[in-house]
């Protein structure tokens, strides 16, 4: 049984309280029609929205089968009002760019299936306007799909707010004719100032003056059976209204949907231009590494954890044994080199006395003869343009430049002035001359022979032309004369065994006359000497990073050999000029994304005052606080899909030309390749921005006061 017990209601203005309903009670049958009557602004809708559960009293109790209802909490209430109780509004409230039949289906129960719909349609004689827009209905055929709307809850409770109020007598009649059906099975509660009305319809009349009302006492004990355990499923209902709402506002959601795909565009590209350089730089990176050794050389590096604290009034004393560091190469190091495997050849650079003169009687300066790792380098970085590899110690290539370029100073030591065909080098020789022809005695000391003529003819160690190389990808664009190690260990030691050395070996003094200390002397005259650099190669980068772990194990145990990776300090300012763009770029989309977020919000402010009645009705037929905030939200994500469709479409309009500009200026070709995986997640990262965007309204949207959405207060 529905009872009101000394309900109240009042509203303040101007700080003075003005009371509405006091202290009314009431109690109502299961199945009657039952008339409110009352001047205007009697009370007779507040009360009839209390009952609803649109208003809550300010004083008093709603009992419903026992259970006091004034006391439910929003989400009890939203059950009450979806399937208890329904309302039927003097001015309709149907949403007008909505067809009847998708009307009706805001109140539909899960109770009732689709036939049971056509069903209701066809006894309310609306069934041929199910599919017809509701702004093209009359004002008869619209309070029928509001009554249709209503029993569609299959409430056990219909409230009327003025049925007939804006009707003609004769479609008044009609609609009075179908309530008293109705209140044959359930309560019919009708709010009117039409006493004519009340006197034919109702089955009781209670009438409202200055918020107090006389009725008669009820006898018996006729139980209203609730429906509080049924749930409408408004999942369906409110995708529906989320499309609809945008597919009315169509060109402002596309528009919408654009200016966001602009953050999503400009973010993707970031990501993916990002993502593409970087792998084309592992994969440089991973192609180049056999190319750039790990350089040891002996000599001082400077120490750069080392730094002295800064003073303005004073000059600092640098320590050399603190910011410097000498290394020099060892036997044991080197033994420890070679016990690497992952290590796949050396090359060694030896700082000794190497004079070369041509077949044409000329010298060559020794920066042009470059140690070979092995021949199978030559064959895995450079193209043969003529000739062939070299297949023994006595035999030389010369590399030329990309453009086929060789440096005059190679070239006039051969007496060659003009361009030449290949045929016309492979073959030429140069020799490498000993120290006994080298040097000359000359009291107690050494000179240089300046007679090249006699030099050549005396040297044994003869290198030929066999080859013209040119490096299959650009990384060094100088001019060499290649040899293998082998030739300059035979160097060594045969002038380690020359007669420059003996004596010294034998002399209290340097018989070259200059200041190099004894040791180095000896070095650089071929005895007893190291490497005064290496360089180490590998074939893969994981190979690389063993080589580098043992290196740092070998510096951790032992006197410590500054090492250069000369390919990583190369790679590491590329990485960091694309990532000092792609800051810049990120930020720019961050611009983006944020306008596109500030515009969701503003956005979905204006369609929730837009939508402000929809919201009343939808939350007067049962919808729930989280109900209206998942339709604005829905309409978000909906805005948020169309924008990545937008997005995807320009990115694939604007992948060419990006790769074109990117070739024309950096010689990189398609370089932009989309990655359907990073765009997805930039999508869902905006998502997540759009609905906290639009979160701040859509909460707003479902805190409204139901009453004030419906009047439009």
């Amino acid at each position: 049984m529905l009872k009101l017990k000394n309900v109240c209601k009042y509203y303040k203005i101007d700080k003075d309280k003005k009371i509405i309903l006091d202290n009314i009670t009431l109690d109502f049958r299961d199945r009657e029609l039952v008339f409110i009557l009352g001047a205007s602004g009697s009370g007779k809708s507040t009360l009839l929205n209390i009952i609803g559960g649109n208003l809550s009293c300010d004083s008093g109790e709603i009992w419903l089968d026992g259970e006091c209802i004034t006391n439910y909490s929003d989400s009890e209430l939203d059950d009450y009002r979806s399937n208890v109780v329904s309302n039927i509004f003097q001015d309709y409230n149907l949403i007008d760019y909505m067809t009847v039949y998708d009307n009706i289906m805001l109140g539909f129960n899960d109770g009732l299936s689709k036939l049971d719909i056509d069903r209701l349609l066809k006894g309310l004689h609306i069934y041929d306007k199910r599919h017809m827009l509701v702004s093209r209905l009359s004002g008869g055929e619209k309070q029928r799909v509001a009554i249709a709307r209503t029993l569609a809850s299959n409430p056990d409770i219909i409230l009327a707010d003025e049925p007939t109020g804006a009707l003609d007598y004769a479609t008044g009649i009609a609609i009075m004719e179908i309530l008293k059906r109705i209140s044959y099975s359930r309560l019919v509660i009708v709010v009117s100032h039409d006493n004519y009305l009340a006197s034919r319809y109702a089955t009781r009349i209670i009438n409202i003056k200055d918020g107090k009302c006389n009725y008669e006492e009820l006898h018996g004990n006729h139980m209203i059976k609730s429906n509080l355990i049924k749930k409408n499923n408004k999942r369906i209902m409110i995708i529906k209204l989320a499309i609809k709402n945008l597919w009315l506002k169509k060109i402002r959601t596309i528009f919408t949907a654009f200016a966001i795909s602009l953050g999503i565009i400009s973010m993707s590209l970031v990501v993916n231009l990002y993502s593409n350089f970087n792998g084309e730089i592992d994969e440089l990176e991973s192609n180049i590494v056999s190319v750039f050794p790990i350089t040891i050389s002996n000599g001082e590096y400077l120490n750069d954890e080392a730094v002295e604290e800064s003073k303005n009034d004073k000059i600092i004393i640098k320590d050399k044994n603190k910011y410097a560091y000498t290394n020099k190469i060892s036997t044991k190091y080197l033994e420890y080199l070679q016990s690497i495997k992952e290590i796949s050849y050396f090359s060694y650079h030896y700082d000794i006395s190497l004079p070369l003169i041509s077949d044409s009687y000329k010298t060559i300066d020794n920066k042009y003869l470059k140690i070979l790792p092995s021949t199978q380098y030559i064959d895995d970085n450079y193209d043969i343009l003529y000739g062939r590899n070299i297949s023994t110690e006595n035999e030389i290539l010369l590399k030329v430049d990309i453009n086929n370029n060789v440096d005059s100073e190679i070239l006039n030591s051969f007496n060659i002035n003009t361009d030449i065909n290949y045929v016309s080098v492979v073959g030429r020789k140069i020799k490498i001359i000993a120290n006994d022809d080298y040097y000359i005695k000359n009291g107690n000391y050494y000179v240089v022979s300046n007679d090249n003529n006699s030099m050549y003819q005396k040297s044994i160690i003869e290198l030929t032309i066999v080859g013209i190389i040119r490096e299959k990808e650009e990384n060094d664009n100088n001019n060499y004369l290649y040899c293998l190690e082998g030739i300059i260990t035979s160097l060594i030691e045969l002038n380690s065994r020359s007669n420059i050395v003996k004596d010294e070996l034998h002399s209290d003094y340097n018989v070259l006359g200059n200041n190099l200390d004894r040791d180095k002397l000896l070095a650089y005259l071929g005895y007893q000497t190291l490497p005064n650099m290496i360089n180490i190669y590998v074939d893969n980068l994981e190979n690389k990073d063993k080589v580098i772990k043992k290196l740092d194990e070998y510096n951790a145990q032992n006197d410590k050999l500054i090492y250069v990776d000369t390919m990583a300090g190369a790679i590491d300012i590329v990485r960091q000029f694309i990532m000092m763009i792609t800051i810049v770029l990120v930020l720019f989309s961050i611009v983006t994304i944020t306008i596109s977020s500030l515009m969701t919000g503003i956005l979905t402010n204006i369609r929730v005052l837009e939508q402000k009645k929809a919201i009343g009705i939808f939350r007067s037929l049962g919808a729930s606080k989280s109900n209206i905030r998942q339709l604005f939200n829905l309409e978000n994500m909906f805005i948020g899909t169309i924008s990545l469709i937008i997005g995807i479409l320009i990115i694939n309009l604007i992948d060419q030309p990006i790769n074109n500009i990117i070739d024309n200026y950096m010689g990189i070709g398609n370089i932009f390749v989309i990655r359907y995986d990073l765009v997805f997640l930039v999508f869902i990262i905006n998502m997540l921005i759009i609905k906290i965007s639009g979160l701040i309204p859509a909460i707003k949207a479902s805190q409204m006061d139901i009453v004030k959405c419906i009047y439009n207060r």
